[in-house]
């Protein structure tokens, strides 16, 4: 799954939290994890699992890139300084994610493994339009998850970096421990609103001012359509399909039907039709797409 990047979300990942000061990454620890950050050989690397488009990253400039990995992560990239953040945020928006989905880390004291998510870093607007073609990625994409790994740019003269890391690491949380079936809405917005709220989260823990920003949709797609596309729609609605898809699953969350929400996406997750998994989660509340649609517009024009 894809994160747009046309212009005004771009914008917006740049003024995405509302900040006082300048965060620190050295050795910070992320729960009961100190995390440092070490590059090592690609082959003293615990998890060497390179999928097919790992392979397309890192033939971009082959002798240039470095590895490391932290508890659920291997990152590939060029510089420490864009790199060692990253490390931090990932296992931070890990936990924040397991935690709202109510699903306990299945790799802690298990014994078992599941394999670490690698992350591909990109730190300049060639090597990214150069993956992305090699990829055959829409000219929009900003981030992507494909096949459990992550390509994410960090251009370092953005000094906010957004919420596209954990929105793909949603994506890869919600595929590998809830179910694999999302329809496209449903995946897109619950990754844009829980990372961003992960995002102000990993901010406010460091002692900074920061909260969610609302973004009302530019226009508005009916929801018969905007939870039937099978498909990206095309790239002028893209805005309003992300803003919308993030409204609509924050909306369903909010005033405490948080638990309905989770037991809707679980079970669209494994399958179940809207209509049915609507009917289950919130019974006479919304027990149809029609009574959460009036609804839900009665709340974007409040």
């Amino acid at each position: 799954m894809k994160i747009a990047l046309n212009p005004l979300l771009m914008a917006w990942m740049m003024s995405s939290a509302t900040l006082l000061g300048q965060a620190s990454y050295t050795s910070q620890p992320v729960g009961d994890v100190p995390l440092t950050f070490v590059a090592v050989p690609f082959a003293q690397l615990t998890d060497k699992n390179i999928t097919v488009d790992g392979r397309r990253a890192l033939a971009i400039r082959p002798d240039e890139w470095k590895h490391s990995e932290t508890p659920h992560f291997v990152l590939h990239y060029f510089r420490t300084f864009i790199a060692a953040p990253v490390s931090v945020e990932a296992e931070f928006y890990y936990r924040y994610i397991l935690n709202d989905l109510g699903v306990n880390d299945p790799s802690a004291g298990t014994g078992t493994s599941v394999g670490k998510t690698h992350i591909y870093l990109f730190e300049s607007r060639a090597d990214w339009t150069q993956f992305r073609q090699a990829a055959f990625l829409e000219p929009w994409t900003g981030a992507v998850h494909i096949d459990g790994a992550l390509f994410v740019p960090r251009y370092p003269e953005f000094k906010w970096k957004g919420n596209a890391l954990g929105h793909e690491i949603s994506h890869q949380l919600v595929k590998r421990y809830v179910g694999t079936r999302l329809p496209l809405w449903l995946s897109e917005g619950y990754a844009e609103d829980v990372s961003s709220r992960g995002n102000s989260a990993f901010y406010r823990a460091r002692g900074y001012l920061s909260t969610p920003r609302e973004l009302i949709p530019p226009s508005y797609m009916p929801l018969a359509r905007l939870t039937s596309l099978p498909a990206y729609p095309p790239e002028a609605e893209v805005n309003t399909f992300y803003r919308e898809s993030r409204a609509l699953c924050a909306f369903l969350g909010r005033d405490g039907n948080k638990p309905q929400f989770i037991k809707l996406l679980t079970a669209m997750a494994q399958g179940a039709p809207l209509g049915l998994a609507l009917k289950a989660a919130y019974g006479s509340l919304w027990p149809s797409l029609d009574a959460l649609e009036s609804a839900f517009k009665s709340q974007m024009n409040d």
